[in-house]
């Protein structure tokens, strides 16, 4: 599995605002340069927001994505993990998830989130432990390669690539957002050490939340209704505004972008998808002359 950025919505919205969330006791929320012994209390952080816990069985969606809900003592929250999600074992190993596994995600706070509940996160990495001697840390190194807690003695066979498995060179994790694999330190201050592998998870500025989406937001927020659980929101304004064409068929509609299309037919459950065939939680509805409603969660395929 790689690196997804799937838009994170549920059929059922609490919610109105972009935020990055962090809303359960168990889920840990802290700043990626904070120390071990911060964080123990919830606060938005400045770049990745950090989830632990064990995955339960997985629910494979129809667009292709595994869902699995994480329920720790009084909380819970939901983990989305498509097909780009990076996924390493505490030595930096690519493995396949399973059944009780611990983890630990990290998801780009600066993503856009529709507040749901249970809150639900697409992680851009997620590190499982293993009884290897071997730990994985996310922060940020300056022109040095330390921090206050950490120096890295970067060697030849350090392994410096991004999300998408791009080999990188060592003065490309300079104050990024990187995760660190390595497995001694020294007792120095900063404590030292040659790490094995290094992924940088940092996104251009323009990844941030863009006005587009605070428009998507708004129309959700003024223009939807529920059935069955399910919010159902205006097809074309939400597709056109992220630049899909939307052709009428007269019983529902065509969406194209560039080599994508989706084939959407109203009071069906069933939709195509470059020519596969998917089902929506419920079917498209005409509520409105010329205006078909979607549930709110096909909005995450329609995402660039």
């Amino acid at each position: 599995m790689k690196r997804s950025v799937p838009f994170a919505l549920s059929a059922v919205l609490v919610g109105g605002a972009f935020a990055p969330a962090g809303f359960a006791n168990d889920v840990e929320v802290v700043p990626v340069n904070a120390s071990e012994n911060e964080g123990k209390e919830e606060q938005v952080q400045e770049s990745f927001i950090k989830l632990t816990g064990t995955f339960p069985a997985f629910e494979k969606r129809d667009n292709g994505t595994y869902y699995a809900l994480i329920e720790q003592q009084d909380d819970m929250f939901s983990i989305v993990v498509g097909e780009d999600t990076v996924v390493v074992d505490n030595t930096g190993k690519t493995v396949e998830l399973q059944e009780g596994m611990e983890f630990t995600a990290y998801v780009n706070g600066n993503k856009p989130m529709i507040l749901i509940y249970p809150p639900q996160y697409s992680p851009d990495l997620i590190v499982v432990q293993t009884e290897e001697m071997s730990f994985a840390k996310v922060a940020q190194f300056d022109e040095n390669f330390a921090n206050e807690e950490l120096k890295l003695n970067i060697s030849e066979d350090t392994v410096i690539e991004n999300l998408s498995g791009t080999a990188l060179q060592a003065e490309d994790i300079v104050g990024k957002d990187v995760a660190v694999f390595y497995t001694f330190t020294t007792f120095s201050i900063p404590a030292q050490t040659t790490p094995s592998k290094i992924i940088v998870l940092s996104y251009d500025e323009e990844e941030e939340v863009s006005e587009e989406m605070s428009a998507i937001q708004q129309i959700i927020d003024n223009d939807s209704y529920v059935v069955n659980g399910v919010k159902m929101v205006p097809l074309r304004l939400i597709a056109e505004k992220l630049g899909w064409t939307v052709k009428s068929t007269g019983k529902g509609a065509i969406l194209s972008k560039q080599n994508a299309s989706f084939t959407i037919t109203r009071g069906e459950k069933a939709y195509g998808h470059n020519r596969a065939l998917h089902y929506f939680e419920e079917a498209p509805a005409l509520l409105e002359p010329t205006k078909t409603y979607v549930p709110v969660d096909f909005v995450e395929l329609l995402l660039p």
